[in-house]
């Protein structure tokens, strides 16, 4: 299947996947070790050695799509574009960003494509974003790459708990540290590990891998893809409220103290209860999240567009 995503909301230049590998569209630079391969949206194209398009550049690729992700959220016009560059290709509609949420733009895009997607299957997110809710609207979450995770990432769990604050959009939770605070005042054998390293994903992962536990208490209702890369590398994720987090922790899920305390207490005294929930988080992370979930979930929603079902 020829298979791009598209955008008009982002920075990111214009690249393509090959086996499993990522290069510029421009001069055929290899990005592979760069976060693309570890960052949910970014990591649809290389399921079917595809693309991602940059609308904001002025080339494109010279391929006969069969379909395109079309996430327009900033200009209507990047739309004709995409129909008339590739006049037989399915165009989905799809969400990318809230920050900058244009109801007008995203209605338009959702009543001119062939369908509309987002990754969030606990939330009504048509309602959240303002946006009137399509005839045809798909959840086909972010996929991962577990066994890359795995691969790089997958060690031996210390007796931690590492203390994720959500620093951006007004997310950080003072929560965070009353648990952390308690904690350690009940002399709780966990070591408390808090990140210092440069941003970006991979330094981050490094940072939490060896964590036995990831404390979160954002209750915003999108993400979680810190839970699809806990539940990989069975790191279990306490708190929190995003849709990744309700899905593969649906017992953690919250922010009230004593709860959670609780909680963490029963994973540190009962290793069976904490290997069930370590167990669970992974079976669901392969069945949702895993490429092989997504390639077929994009496969069945191009046949029954071209089907008419």
């Amino acid at each position: 299947m020829k298979f791009a995503v598209a955008t008009d909301n982002s920075s990111e230049p214009s690249y393509y996947c090959k086996n499993s590998r990522y290069y510029r569209f421009n001069d055929n630079e290899d990005v592979t070790s760069t976060d693309l391969p570890f960052s949910a949206f970014w990591t649809y194209p290389e399921l079917f050695d595809g693309y991602f398009i940059n609308l904001n550049n002025s080339t494109y690729p010279q391929e006969n799509f069969d379909i395109i992700f079309a996430a327009i959220e900033c200009d209507v016009k990047h739309l004709k574009v995409l129909r008339v560059m590739y006049p037989n290709a399915v165009v989905v509609g799809m969400y990318k960003e809230y920050w900058n949420n244009n109801p007008p733009i995203r209605n338009y895009i959702i009543e001119n494509t062939d369908a509309y997607i987002h990754p969030y299957a606990t939330l009504d997110i048509y309602r959240f974003l303002h946006s009137n809710t399509p005839k045809n609207s798909y959840v086909i979450e972010h996929p991962i790459n577990h066994k890359l995770i795995q691969k790089k990432y997958n060690v031996e769990k210390s007796n931690s708990i590492f203390n994720y604050q959500k620093k951006i959009d007004n997310r950080e939770s003072t929560t965070n540290d009353v648990i952390i605070k308690k904690l350690l005042d009940s002399k709780v054998d966990l070591h408390i590990s808090n990140y210092t390293g440069s941003r970006g994903l991979q330094p981050f992962i490094n940072g939490w891998k060896e964590s036995r536990y990831m404390l979160s208490t954002d209750m915003f209702p999108m993400g979680g893809i810190q839970s699809v890369q806990c539940a990989v590398l069975n790191t279990i994720m306490v708190g929190g409220n995003n849709d990744n987090h309700k899905i593969l922790f649906p017992e953690l899920v919250g922010n009230d103290v004593d709860f959670l305390i609780s909680k963490i207490n029963q994973l540190e005294s009962d290793l069976k209860y904490r290997k069930k929930i370590q167990s669970y988080a992974y079976e669901k992370c392969i069945d949702i999240f895993s490429y092989d979930s997504i390639k077929r979930k994009i496969i069945n929603l191009y046949k029954n567009i071209t089907d008419g079902s």
